[in-house]
């Protein structure tokens, strides 16, 4: 076999001469699989292919010597079909194919549908990516009883005169390996590394030793290199007409009252003067100077004193207009281990035991907790740390401390700006460890006004990069992982812009294909015990809290998101123990179940994208202050087969640090006989007292007598919790 790769007129490369293969593509692994599309390549002109409006085949090619091309005209789609037969029911396919467009706003469209589980298309293409070859490809399940569906390319009707361009349609059976860049071009990016909160010992840098030659970890400014001395690799800083820097962000912040020292081995070109400093939060800045011409070892001392500093830079420099270079190597920066960092682990490490919280010791826990200082959700200020607080209250007569999620709506006045607003400012807060399959139960009273949504949330997000192998399996590069419980809203349909409180919505994103293109859409209706319609807004404002509770159960399954359910997974919405709403995943294929562990959510938010002639899909927000009360938060894992544990792409994003969270209250005595501490006293608890029986254990005994005996059975047994 015989072929030439050269640059095309269009940029990226191309094949001429005999086609290759199906799956032997340049920038793909070889693969001897049959492709199932007949004449992928189109060599054989159109010919399998069924066409309407304006297609033809043209003389340049991606594989070969033939492509197809479409001209869309204002009023008629171009469009290629065919069906494809004698495919297993239940199977997974994979599509891919070589794509082109003269305009990125009408890109090829790229799609599977009539038999297929879910029908998918490929249809973007980036602005810069406009008059090249692109690889498009994703998976498909075929439905239980199908063995076809039809394969098709589209130009959309447009009247901006786009050209519009496929070859190398290929389509094989089963999960394929990734491909990789074409050659010539640099290798795609694999998911980023996600900074984790350090132990003692740990180093506070990447690449302290300069390890990758373009940088890595270090920005590297202008005739900033790293070089082989041939005793190990350096950075290099020349100057010229304009000043070198290399930099390295921390983003790790450093605790009040602490010490560290930056050390670095260091040396200058004659009559040149070089620095490095740390800059951060505040204006903090340690500095220092050197002109030694053989290596020495220089140290930073910094002291934060009575604050955090966050935001830290170490910067490498090398002034502009001086005779020479200046040189680093062996930096380092060691972490004491109170430093502060919103992830715990990477990737998430698995929770086996109960979660509680119920905020009796009057703080809210940077340990436990994260506070969100994020913007979702359409026009509004997105949610504010300052908005979270503690407050006593009381639930049926029970003094508690109650988690106050704060939300400021459009007839606000008050001093609070965040995201550059006062007004549609809400809170939100979540757990800093990740959790799976559970029970996850929030005692609550909501926030009573129209405008702001109060949700208790599961959520995981991820977006792929090339260089990831999932990033191939589906149209769109994100995955979500989201179950909701959200208050108020419509019904839909025919009640669209019916606000009510009587009303919730009960959603799940199963986070095993693109966007938001999964999700279980449930809008229900509220009852109390007698099955009469329950006012989530009048109970709060009486002052009564209620159980919310989701079920999650992610099931499990042959391994490798497979396509065969051995367990089905399901979720469950409960209120007050009350069945609300349920979804069962499907038994193959992609269903709307999730499987990734996520974070857990509270908060009060702002829908704000226009709905219904409204400002969003909970009302308008015309009230001036709103709030939830959250009385206590268990999380009961279920520790099921489907359980993945994987890192979010940016778990670190836009958290409060431990400085700006709520500021403590007087805490309210724990339940006597509680003794794991969580809320209930149980069987859990009965068993801890008589493993002490007899003993001296402190915490078993309740009545302080020196001895674990009948009177602290009979004072926790006076308060087992129904």
């Amino acid at each position: 076999m015989k072929y030439e790769t050269r640059r095309s007129p269009w940029g990226r490369w191309k094949t001429t001469g005999v086609g290759l293969l199906s799956g032997m593509m340049l920038g793909t692994p070889a693969m001897a699989q049959e492709n199932l599309v007949q004449n992928g390549s189109f060599e054989s002109g159109l010919t399998g292919w069924t066409t309407s409006g304006n297609v033809l085949i043209q003389a340049d090619a991606w594989d070969g010597s033939s492509s197809v091309r479409l001209l869309p005209q204002s009023n008629e789609t171009a469009q290629l079909s065919q069906r494809v037969t004698g495919l297993e029911p239940r199977g997974r396919y994979t599509i891919a194919a070589r794509i082109r467009t003269s305009d990125p706003l009408s890109p090829p469209i790229l799609g599977i549908r009539d038999g297929a589980q879910i029908a998918k298309a490929y249809g973007w293409v980036a602005i810069d990516d406009a008059d090249l070859w692109l690889e498009r490809r994703f998976e498909v399940h075929l439905e239980e009883d199908a063995t076809e569906f039809e394969v098709y390319l589209q130009g959309w009707q447009t009247d901006q005169g786009a050209v519009v361009e496929f070859d190398a349609i290929r389509l094989w059976e089963g999960r394929q390996p990734p491909p990789t860049a074409d050659p010539g071009e640099p290798a795609w990016s694999g998911a980023p590394v996600i900074t984790v909160a350090p132990a003692a010992g740990d180093s506070l840098l990447r690449e302290t030793g300069f390890e990758n030659p373009e940088g890595g970890a270090w920005a590297l400014g202008i005739s900033a290199t790293v070089v082989d001395t041939g005793e190990g690799n350096a950075m290099r800083l020349l100057s010229g007409p304009d000043t070198s820097r290399a930099s390295q962000t921390i983003e790790i912040a450093l605790p009040p009252d602490g010490q560290w020292t930056i050390s670095m081995e260091v040396k200058a070109d004659p009559d040149v003067v070089a620095s490095a400093y740390f800059t951060g939060s505040d204006e903090f800045l340690v500095t220092r100077s050197f002109q030694n011409d053989d290596w020495e070892t220089i140290e930073l001392q910094l002291q934060t004193e009575d604050r955090w500093v966050r935001n830290g830079k170490l910067i490498l420099e090398n002034w502009k207009n001086q005779p020479g270079a200046a040189w680093y190597r062996n930096v380092q920066f060691t972490a004491q281990g109170a430093e502060w960092m919103p992830t715990l682990a990477s990737p998430p490490v698995r929770q086996d035991e109960v979660f509680f919280d119920d905020f009796s010791d009057g703080t809210l826990s940077p340990e436990k907790w994260l506070v969100s200082g994020k913007a979702w959700g359409g026009d509004n200020g997105g949610v504010a740390p300052e908005n979270v607080i503690l407050v006593p209250d009381m639930d049926e007569g029970t003094p508690i401390i109650a988690l106050r999620l704060e939300a400021h709506g459009d007839l606000y006045d008050g001093d609070l700006v965040h995201n550059g607003r006062k007004t549609r400012v809400g809170a939100a807060i979540a757990t800093r460890t990740y959790h799976a399959s559970g029970r996850y139960e929030v005692r609550a009273r909501v926030a009573p006004d129209y405008g702001t949504c109060t949700a208790f949330w599961p959520f995981h997000y991820i977006d792929h990069r090339m260089g990831e192998a999932p990033y191939w399996h589906e149209p769109n590069p994100r995955r979500n992982t989201e179950i909701d419980w959200e208050f108020p809203t419509d019904l839909a349909g025919s009640d669209t812009g019916n606000f009510s409180f009587t009303k919730a919505r009960t959603n799940s994103w199963g986070g095993q294909f693109g966007g938001e293109g999964g999700e279980h859409k449930g809008r229900k209706i509220l009852t109390d015990e007698q099955g009469a319609p329950l006012d989530l807004a009048e109970e709060a404002l009486d002052g009564r809290y209620h159980t919310f509770t989701i079920e999650w159960r992610s099931g499990e399954d042959l391994g490798d998101e497979a396509i065969t359910r051995t367990q089905v997974g399901s979720v469950r919405w409960l209120l007050d123990g009350r069945l609300v709403d349920e979804l069962h995943d499907v038994e193959f294929g992609q269903g709307n179940v999730p499987f990734r562990a996520a974070r857990f959510w509270l908060g009060t938010w702002f829908p704000s994208a226009g709905y219904a002639g409204d400002v969003g899909w909970t009302g308008n927000p015309d009230f001036n202050i709103s709030a939830a009360h959250i009385a206590w938060v268990r999380i009961t894992p279920f520790d099921e087969g489907r359980d993945l544990w994987v890192d979010e792409t940016v778990p670190n994003l836009a958290w409060a640090g431990p400085d700006d969270y709520p500021e403590t209250i007087d805490p309210i005595e724990g339940i006597e006989g509680d003794l794991d501490g969580d809320g209930l006293v149980d069987g859990t608890d009965l068993a801890r007292l008589l493993g002490s029986w007899g003993t001296t254990n402190e915490q078993a005994d309740i009545d302080g007598s020196g001895t674990v005996d009948g009177a602290d059975l009979a004072r926790l047994l006076a308060n087992w919790s129904p």
